[in-house]
């Protein structure tokens, strides 16, 4: 990785390179982590709303709403009207996706101590110090940083 990026940009390429692994991990199962997320946050909850999803997914609303009907096209999801506001339609999990995913937390093999780990070259020192670090601006994007959103 070339030392000039600016530091946000190493950060986006970390978090890419990260994502393109645990993806991987998923191509023979058919479902992407996007799915997968979207998936275990159903499970917990009775329902929710496309724009809860596109706000948990960090994407617009079209590409929230490509994730939910690729996933109600594999009939892991179903879409209903929300009886309060006939605009609104809810999401629910379905049993194919509660099956999904059993399937994959039974398949996936949790990752051995030598495949790969960004954060292997940290001594624990400096992992302490990057969670410090990143817990601090997580804190700032909450409150103030919103306003620029």
């Amino acid at each position: 990785m070339n030392a000039r990026l600016p530091l946000m940009s190493k950060l986006g390429v970390i978090f890419l390179t990260w994502r393109r692994y645990l993806q991987k991990d998923l191509v023979p199962y058919k479902i992407t982590l996007k799915q997968q997320y979207v998936l275990n946050q159903l499970s917990n909850r009775d329902f929710l709303y496309p724009s809860q999803i596109a706000d948990m997914l960090f994407c617009d609303r079209p590409t929230a709403t490509v994730v939910i009907k690729n996933m109600e096209r594999d009939k892991w999801v179903r879409r209903e009207k929300d009886n309060e506001n006939g605009k609104q339609v809810r999401i629910f999990i379905t049993n194919e996706g509660r099956e999904k995913l059993v399937s994959l937390k039974s398949s996936i093999k949790p990752p051995k101590d030598h495949e790969f780990d960004p954060l292997k070259c940290l001594t624990q020192e400096e992992k302490d110090q990057l969670d410090m670090i990143l817990t601090k601006i997580l804190a700032y994007i909450k409150t103030d940083g919103n306003k620029y959103l």
